[in-house]
């Protein structure tokens, strides 16, 4: 991340940024469930399991949720070998065998980084090719990554912990165990914007909330910016840009013109 030339964990990024807010007087409230908003009038109220808000700009900043594969063992062992971050989770998995599941960049740039800590990384990718750019394809081949090709998951299984997973080849229909120690499954993300579409807010066919260069949605004072949004970079930086350029705009919506104080 831009001014840290040694790199900074996204944890200790996310510590930083709350801390400096706090300072200017933001107040956060932590372990409240947003359960419904009403977006169309010109104050938007929105309820949760302990209070009702009422504002005359809110901005959505939601994100993704991993998404899932599907199959047995993949709840039954998430938090126990199962894990959807290769940063959080790689160092518990030092010296041991583990599954990477997914074919694209992230897919990729997670097994990189495993191969760094684990005894031996697999690669597995329902197509014949991966997704991933030329480049981090050829640095995982030269860190001895091994790719399962044209096959998927069918199950993850062990007793505490996870001990392998079911392989199935999608050309020959035969499927394989594995045994592993982790699973990192990296196959996209789903937009936590169910909400936001119940109460009017437009998404597009993959649920992504709609923005303008401005960040507005289709609903007047209702704004969005990060990865809810149909922004193709899914980025920190492009997430806190997208954040600026909305609350200007939404104090905009509240004083205008909005340098006045």
């Amino acid at each position: 991340y831009p001014g840290f030339p040694e790199g900074i964990s996204g944890q200790e990024l996310a510590e930083l940024m709350v801390k400096q807010a706090k300072k200017r007087g933001a107040e956060i409230r932590e372990l409240e469930e947003v359960l419904k908003m009403d977006l169309k009038g010109d104050v938007k109220i929105v309820e949760t399991n302990k209070g009702t808000y009422e504002a005359k700009a809110i901005i959505i900043e939601t994100g993704c949720a991993h998404r899932k594969l599907g199959v047995p063992g993949e709840e039954e062992f998430r938090g126990r070998g199962v894990s959807y971050c290769g940063l959080c989770d790689g160092p518990f998995f030092k010296d041991k065998r583990v599954l990477v599941v997914g074919g694209g960049n992230a897919a990729a740039t997670t097994a990189l980084y495993l191969s760094g800590l684990a005894s031996e990384v697999l690669l597995v990718h329902r197509r014949d090719v991966l997704r991933a750019e030329e480049a981090l394809v050829k640095r995982l081949e030269e860190k001895g990554v091994k790719f399962i090709l044209s096959s998927v998951v069918e199950e993850i299984y062990g007793t505490d912990l996870v001990e392998g997973v079911k392989i199935k080849s999608l050309k020959t229909g035969e499927v394989k165990d594995i045994p592993v120690d982790g699973v990192f499954i990296q196959v996209g993300e789903v937009p936590n914007s169910q909400l936001a579409a119940e109460a009017g807010v437009e998404v597009d066919g993959r649920g992504f909330i709609i923005v303008d260069i401005r960040q507005r949605t289709n609903l007047p004072g209702v704004l969005a910016a990060g990865d809810v949004t149909n922004y193709p970079v899914k980025q920190v930086g492009t997430a806190i840009a997208q954040g600026i350029t909305a609350a200007v705009e939404a104090y905009g919506l509240i004083r205008r013109p909005y340098w006045l104080r």
